[in-house]
């Protein structure tokens, strides 16, 4: 009995197309065959891809293939090279696929989702990245709308038939989903999980394998950091203001005359030993001892808004008057000066002030700022204390941070829907490097801190592939390399991320102008110091900052204080990280 194949035309069963190839029937259940097949894509796949390109802007890598019977009703959607989708599978929403991803027959995938490469997707399996609001009692749950986190999927994973994975999750790299199993938490690299819900239940890199040498494409590496060796002067220059500016250095070539800057300049060249190379030291010395206000002991930024009555209000239009007493406090230090003045409002403030000033910072929303602010308090007392010998108690602000840390997650404030963890993170890492870390003091719960840290990281993909910028990355390398030096929780998985975001760091240095802070910017010198800083913290935590011809020097610098500054009573019970 003849049968028809795609085109009408009549073929015997089992014989193929009139060309040779498979049936049409058997492409659509099995699309390898047309994506390894012949060079010219399969009949009618050219303008299913073309109708899709029309209707909802979708893009396509080489040799993709789409069944005529895959539903696609998406708002977006990339597949990359030699990927497809089976029969029966249901695309909705926005999907970013990668390379030589497999979607066989009626997979699911819906919401916001993003697919790494080398991807297998095994039959009936489905990845929903969104969920249902159910938190109001008294509204149905219909009306109560969509929360979207997003699922991520990274490379090298095969997820097995009828599993089911949830809105918010990332699957680590290398890792298996066992077939029905229910994912409704972060999978760690390389694990085999299963269950409902699913528990990870081995670990494929087996005890009697050799470890993974601490940096993988160390060749890579280790010419980026020639480059970064010879070039580090000529970002420097790239990056000074014109003759007679107000300022040293701009962050970016015509960019505003601000004090950062140079600043940054300076720690760059401390770093690398040649503190010199950013100016004349005794002119720069006098030059930024100049910028402190006597009479508060902040520092003003020419093109900052005067201070406010309150100089220690949370002031978020006026940060850099306090942010000040870090970029040129630090900065003077590396020169081999400090700031001429004490910062009066910090030791003028009692602690009955300092205490009310904690419990009114935006610990729920705005946990980032009011790390900031703790940042600088802690900062301020340690200026004092060192180059003015005064007697600033670090107790006050270290036990508050002690009593109302949250044990269960080691964070200031919790998530909210416009965040997610992203503020609380961020603003542990302000915090603390201005206290426990400045003061060589062990950190509250470092376990629960390096739980919540590698849940943040994995939601944004490491800060890899988006949301990439170098406070994004810094914060979560500092809590990583930070705690990891008081407990081994995690290391294996962490160290294995470190690499990951050590490897996509090199890759963004553009050679005589140093790191852009964040993709939709120019190279400046924030953006080198910071990744620079990043860059020596991930190798640090490998075991390999040996290898780097820096080590950074002021702000960002790993080193604590020591007991020459604060006495025997504070360094007795602090532990040095």
């Amino acid at each position: 009995m003849a049968v028809e194949d795609d085109t009408g035309a009549p073929t015997e069963p089992g014989r193929g197309q009139p060309d040779g190839r498979e049936p049409s029937e058997q492409v659509e259940i099995e699309p390898w065959i047309a994506v390894w097949g012949p060079d010219d894509l399969w009949p009618g796949q050219a303008e299913r891809q073309e109708e899709l390109r029309q209707r909802i802007g979708a893009e396509f890598g080489e040799r993709v293939f789409v069944a005529q019977g895959a539903h696609v009703a998406c708002e977006s959607l990339r597949m990359g090279d030699r990927t497809f989708a089976a029969h029966g599978c249901i695309l909705r929403d926005r999907l970013e696929i990668g390379d030589d991803v497999s979607l066989n027959p009626y997979v699911t995938l819906a919401g916001r989702v993003r697919i790494g490469d080398g991807v297998r997707i095994a039959s009936h399996a489905a990845l929903f990245g969104f969920n249902h609001v159910f938190d109001d009692l008294d509204t149905p749950i219909w009306l109560q709308g969509l929360d979207e986190r997003g699922i991520i999927v990274e490379d090298d994973v095969w997820i097995g038939t009828h599993a089911v994975v949830t809105d918010g999750v990332t699957i680590g790299a290398h890792s298996v989903i066992a077939a029905g199993a229910v994912v409704t938490r972060d999978v760690p690299p390389w694990s085999v999980v299963a269950g409902v819900p699913a528990r990870v239940v081995s670990d494929r890199r087996s005890a009697d394998r050799s470890a993974p040498s601490l940096v993988r494409r160390r060749a890579d590496v280790e010419r980026w950091i020639e480059r970064v060796a010879t070039q580090w002067t000529d970002v420097l220059d790239h990056h000074r203001a014109p003759d007679g500016a107000a300022v040293r250095y701009v962050d970016v070539p015509g960019g505003p005359p601000r004090i950062r800057p140079t600043c940054d300049a300076v720690e760059i060249a401390a770093a690398f030993g040649d503190v010199g190379r950013a100016g004349q030291v005794d002119e720069l010395i006098d030059w930024l001892r100049g910028l402190q206000d006597p009479v508060t002991g902040l520092v003003t930024e020419p093109l900052e808004p005067a201070l406010g009555p309150d100089p220690l209000a949370l002031d978020h239009d006026a940060e850099f008057n306090q942010y000040g007493v870090l970029s040129i406090g630090y900065a003077l230090e590396v020169l081999g000066s400090h700031l001429p003045h004490p910062v009066h409002v910090v030791h003028d403030c009692t602690t009955e002030e300092l205490l009310g000033r904690l419990d009114a910072l935006p610990w729920t929303e705005l946990a980032w700022p009011a790390g900031s602010w703790v940042d600088f308090w802690g900062t301020a007392v340690y200026q004092n204390r060192r180059h003015h010998g005064l007697d600033d108690p670090v107790d006050g602000v270290l036990g508050w941070m002690t009593r109302r840390v949250d044990p269960l997650t080691g964070m200031w404030g919790g998530p909210n829907r416009t965040w997610g963890w992203l503020m609380p993170v961020n603003g542990w890492y302000r915090a603390v490097r201005g206290t426990f870390a400045q003061f060589g003091v062990a950190v509250p719960h470092p376990e629960e801190v390096l739980d919540t840290v590698a849940a943040h990281a994995r939601q944004h993909g490491w800060f890899v592939d988006r949301e990439r910028t170098a406070c994004n990355v810094l914060d979560v390398v500092h809590p990583i390399w930070l705690c990891g030096k008081q407990t081994d929780h995690r290391r294996d998985e962490l160290r294995d991320a470190s690499r990951r975001m050590l490897h996509d760091l090199t890759a963004h240095w553009v050679d005589g102008q140093g790191f852009a802070f964040s993709p939709d910017q120019q190279p400046g010198l924030q953006g080198t110091e910071m990744w620079l800083s990043i860059a020596f913290l991930l190798a640090d935590h490998l075991g390999v900052s040996d290898a780097l011809p820096w080590r950074p020097r002021g702000v960002h610098r790993p080193e604590p204080v020591g007991a020459e500054t604060f006495g025997p009573p504070l360094a007795a019970t602090g532990h040095t990280p």
